[in-house]
């Protein structure tokens, strides 16, 4: 199933999602977290992008067992298995982090009778609290960008050489 597409290794096409999609998640996360009156606007582009680099990432992890498999398993790849492995576990928190993270966190926003109960469900929530959880958000933020560079790297030597 996570083997083939149109004739290519599914792993070939799925990783670009993943080196896409999470770096974009990561800076609308770092600055959902630390610019404030931006929130409105990047509320459900956090949400968007968080779910579908899950998704992509579990289907790129899953076909790169299948091309590692067809592959006999070669000994270049396992920088890039290893740095995977963590991937597969930091984007999962990321995504669930970026959901609390976008109820808790509350801020000024586009004027609108909707926006307004949700600033006032946020300020509900103690200051320390959402501090906390900002913080938390630009630490997964950070990791995940640095592990989907380390891992696409990685990646990349496997196929090209260290050039």
């Amino acid at each position: 199933m996570f083997d083939r597409a149109f004739g290519l290794p599914l792993h070939v096409l799925v990783n670009h999602l993943v080196v896409v999609f999470v770096p974009l998640t990561v800076f609308a996360a770092l600055a959902y977290a630390l610019v404030p009156r931006w929130r409105w606007l990047l509320r459900w582009p956090l949400l968007a992008g968080a779910a579908i680099s899950l998704v992509a990432t579990f289907v790129t992890v899953r076909s790169g067992y299948a091309l590692f498999d067809r592959l006999g398993k070669p000994a270049e790849v396992a920088a890039h298995e290893h740095r995977a492995q963590v991937l597969q576990w930091l984007v999962p928190a990321f995504f669930c982090w970026s959901v609390v993270s976008a109820f808790v966190l509350g801020g000024p926003g586009a004027p609108s009778p909707r926006w307004e109960l949700g600033r006032r469900r946020a300020e509900g929530i103690a200051r320390p609290v959402r501090v906390v959880v900002a913080v938390v958000l630009v630490g997964l933020a950070v990791a995940t960008g640095i592990q989907v560079v380390l891992t696409g790297d990685a990646g990349a030597r496997a196929v090209w050489g260290r050039g």
